[in-house]
């Protein structure tokens, strides 16, 4: 997660902001695979493109308000962070991803199954 915020150095949120108006798509952004996806599932995994803008980051430090950092939001526990989380997403509904090697499940669920719902 730390590494997403070298991609973006302090100053490109309001660089991007102005290349949006002469441009619809978004910066490519490219990130190498974290190490312990090549130690664990792939060692040939390559990087990956980020489709993300620098407006879509929220920094956050968890913590005594004291505490010096660059992050532009600020909480003093983590729960703060998870309820705020839960809160962006709670009505996005949940799509299960499928497993490696197997085929996706077919849209509605199947027959007689009742629809998952996220475990959050």
């Amino acid at each position: 997660m730390f590494r997403a915020l070298l991609l973006f150095p302090p100053g490109a949120a309001t660089a991007a902001s102005k290349d949006a108006s002469s441009s619809s798509s978004l910066p490519k952004v490219t990130m190498e695979a974290p190490v312990a996806v090549k130690l664990v599932d792939d060692p040939t995994a390559g990087p990956v493109e980020l489709a993300i803008a620098p407006q879509a980051i929220f920094t956050t430090a968890v913590g005594h308000s004291s505490k010096r950092t660059l992050a532009s939001w600020h909480v003093t526990t983590p729960g703060e962070v998870v309820d705020l989380m839960l809160n962006l997403v709670k009505d996005v509904p949940y799509v299960p991803s499928p497993r490696r090697g197997a085929s996706p499940a077919p849209a509605g669920g199947e027959e007689g199954k009742p629809e998952e719902k996220a475990n959050l």
